[in-house]
């Protein structure tokens, strides 16, 4: 008992030290209940922030052709919109492919539409095959213009797609060449013929866009 403390206080002391170690011991449950509270917040934030699996991550395998499909359906459209003809808009393209770079061409194809298969298949060796159908209005060969050769024929294009970090990716196309749709190619030639100062260019993309501009094109894509 500590110096000053009358016998009869003893009591009172005790209680006072008792109580004391009471609260230290309540507050010791009250800080790691509250520490258990947050944790479980911020898991449940996390996961909020998650939402949806984000497109082409790979998680539940029934569910996987379908991805499969949607991420090349997305960027067959990217690539319609003219995405791969501007260097500025290759970050619309770039989350769905597994190169770092646009790949370098030396024509595009024209098209009027697209049609995604419906019949994925089933995965091997890590990898499913989609094919693509594009219908062509014609081709634009960056040493020559465009030639309408190839209007109204069907092209086959076979995608790759491959899990790359966990996430479903394109990482082959056969043939690899941009497939814009008429405007879209048509606002990249004009762009082209604004800047040119050659002669021979300037005829090229003349005579292309006269070319372009008289053919019919249907905005359909699936």
């Amino acid at each position: 008992m500590p110096p000053g403390i009358a016998p009869g206080g003893c009591f009172l002391w005790n209680r006072v030290i008792l109580g004391k170690e009471s609260f230290k011991v309540r507050l010791g449950l009250r800080s790691a209940f509250l520490s258990g509270v947050l944790l479980a917040v911020a898991v449940a934030c996390a996961s909020a922030q998650l939402g949806g699996v984000p497109l082409g991550q790979r998680y539940d395998p029934k569910l996987e052709p379908a991805q499969v499909r949607e991420l090349v359906a997305r960027y067959c459209r990217t690539d319609y919109v003219g995405a791969r003809l501007n260097a500025a808009d290759w970050p619309k393209i770039q989350p769905t492919v597994a190169w770092r770079e646009n790949p370098e061409y030396s024509l595009f194809m024209v098209i009027s539409r697209f049609d995604v298969s419906q019949d994925i298949g089933s995965e091997r060796n890590g990898k499913y095959e989609v094919l693509v159908k594009y219908r062509l209005l014609g081709k634009f060969d960056l040493a020559e213009g465009y030639s309408v050769d190839s209007a109204n024929q069907v092209e086959d294009v076979r995608f790759t797609v491959s899990e790359v970090n966990g996430e479903w990716r394109i990482t082959d196309a056969e043939p690899n060449f941009p497939h814009p749709s008429k405007a879209a190619a048509m606002q990249w030639i004009s762009r082209k013929l604004s800047e040119t100062s050659d002669p021979a260019g300037n005829t090229i993309y003349q005579d292309s866009l006269q070319r372009l501009q008289a053919q019919g094109g249907s905005p359909l894509t699936k």
